[in-house]
């Protein structure tokens, strides 16, 4: 078989929508989108068998019946489970790692261990603090360098009360696939549960649990082109019979007495309530839709467009690289030198180009690695080599918008001096006819605020802002002065846009202004994202509330 891009994007509608004629999407870390199989399947389960499963014996029951449990056969299918007993549906890979933090650790000793690494998702870390607080149990993590763990070094934190291994694989925040056989070999003559959280891996090679050696194994469907809501546990099924529910009620039980129970066999024992049966459905289109991909083809194309990525990029001075191309399942994050990473992604945003910023769900990698805020751009198989050259090219028209809004020389101040909006042309910014012309007009505005680390405290910092903002005001014969620091080259023009029109006027004088009119007819709520037009409007109030209280910082 051989694999085109092209024709493997066809088969999703998204795309083919008038106003996604133009888009890139790089989201697809955080969710796939879905094939026209899979939609077709979950409308046609709600037109010709909706009904609950299993507890009627009518004729749509006994269809919908038959459906999950031919789906939970594909699951097995998928993974290589054993059996099906082994498959327990679940909303996704957060609902099944909470359920196995929560089942595993209630059978542990005070004082037992479990460890994760820094690279994992928070879906796969809070389950096993809340049940390690709960149990008294030790949290132990995979030894790291500057955040990012070394799995080869895992031997070195496992001891004879180490009880279970939790560990990604594959970051979704830095794409770091880890090496499973080498785990496997450190854990094999060791009596200790390993879970691997694979809800970025699915969608890029064919998983085999019996390969990896695993005893449980976690993903989320719409990571692999279905729907959301759904996802599956692998779990080996002598475990999973020694292991108390989680959720009571509804499917899992066999018998309820007055003062206890007896609970239903594998695999609905851990199927409490009703099932998001269209959900279901829609995992079956799924697995049935990658059945019939060449998956090797699959992974070799995305592979070569994360390598050119990660190589234009690595090669731009503008650009500084998180993520490593080398054992990397798609993902590519990086932050900008110049501006921010938020900015970024507003300008990315403006050209239909959708890629994610922030933690990721990463706080401890991001923290730990210096980097807590990056752009990551995540790949999967319907992304093209257009695509990747649309991303280049928007990057690079970005960095000569920055670099034509960058002083020749900055200069930090000592203290915190007033900047000069009385340049500042209204009729300059609005004679501008397109919002590029516009962003770069603020991005030029952004130059007349200074640098005032000594203002960046917690209580001047401004909530509601999206880019970290801290704003401060004095009162001097009667007139109102202010001073306003980011990070972000964005907000700094839409505050210098504010204070252009407040800085140095009296109380009566500000009050008479109508300002989210101004911002308004200048058309700024039309571009700006939700997000950044909330932040203009928290600098906004923030101003006013310290004109009202005459608060001063000076």
């Amino acid at each position: 078989m051989s694999f085109s891009a092209e024709q493997f994007k066809q088969q999703f509608p998204l795309f083919a929508q008038e106003e996604n004629a133009g888009l890139v999407y790089l989201d697809n870390a955080a969710t796939t989108q879905k094939p026209l199989s899979v939609i077709n399947t979950m409308r046609d389960y709600y037109i010709h068998s909706s009904a609950n499963t299993h507890r009627s014996s009518h004729r749509l029951a006994r269809k919908s019946t038959e459906m999950v449990e031919q789906v939970r056969d594909k699951a097995r299918q998928f993974v290589n489970a054993a059996s099906g007993k082994e498959i327990i549906f679940c909303r996704g890979a957060t609902e099944a790692l909470n359920l196995l933090a929560h089942c595993l650790c209630s059978e542990l000793e005070p004082g037992d261990e479990i460890v994760i690494s820094t690279a994992e998702h928070h879906a796969n870390i809070v389950p096993w603090q809340m049940a390690a607080k709960r149990h008294n149990l030790i949290l132990r993590y995979v030894p790291h360098t500057a955040g990012v763990p070394q799995f080869d070094r895992l031997g070195e934190v496992l001891n004879e009360r180490t009880r279970v291994v939790s560990l990604t694989g594959g970051s979704n925040s830095i794409g770091l696939r880890p090496d499973l056989s080498l785990i496997r070999q450190l854990l094999r003559r060791m009596h200790i549960m390993w879970v691997v959280d694979g809800a970025q891996l699915a969608a890029h090679e064919e998983i085999d649990v019996q390969k990896i050696g695993c005893d449980f194994f976690v993903c989320s469907a719409h990571k692999f082109y279905g729907p959301s809501g759904i996802g599956f546990l692998y779990g080996r099924e002598i475990l999973l019979e020694s292991m108390p529910p989680w959720l009571g009620g509804g499917e899992m039980i066999a018998e309820v007495e007055f003062q206890q129970s007896r609970y239903a066999e594998l695999p609905h024992k851990f199927e409490a309530g009703t099932s998001p049966l269209a959900a279901i459905a829609g995992l079956g289109a799924a697995l049935d839709f990658l059945s019939r991909q060449d998956r090797v083809a699959m992974a070799e194309h995305e592979q070569r467009l994360t390598r050119m990525l990660h190589r234009e990029l690595s090669a731009s001075p503008n650009f500084r690289l998180i993520s490593q191309v080398h054992h990397n399942l798609g993902i590519i994050a990086f932050v900008p030198v110049h501006g921010s990473a938020t900015d970024l992604m507003h300008w990315l945003d403006e050209r239909d180009i959708a890629v994610r910023v922030g933690h990721h769900c990463a706080q401890i990698l991001g923290r730990t690695s210096g980097n807590q805020v990056t752009v990551r751009a995540s790949v999967a198989a319907y992304n093209t080599d257009s695509d990747v050259r649309d991303f280049l090219q928007a990057l690079d028209d970005y960095c000569e918008v920055q670099q034509s809004a960058i002083s020749d020389e900055e200069v930090e101040p000592t203290s915190w001096t007033r900047d000069d909006f009385s340049l500042l042309q209204l009729e300059r910014l609005a004679s501008h006819r397109n919002w590029q012309g516009r962003y770069r007009e603020l991005l030029l505005w952004s130059k007349v605020v200074s640098r005032k680390p000594e203002i960046r405290n917690p209580e001047n910092l401004v909530r509601g802002c999206e880019s970290e903002a801290w704003l401060v005001h004095r009162e001097i014969d009667g007139r109102h002065f202010f001073g306003l620091d980011s990070d972000s080259r964005v907000v700094k023009g839409l505050g210098a846009l504010l204070l252009s029109q407040i800085d140095g006027c009296t109380t009566e004088e500000i009050e008479a202004l109508d300002l989210p009119l101004l911002f308004k007819e200048l058309g700024l709520s039309k571009h700006l994202s939700q997000s950044r037009s909330n932040g203009f409007y928290a600098l906004m109030r923030r101003a006013f509330h310290q004109v009202e209280s005459g608060e001063n910082r000076l």
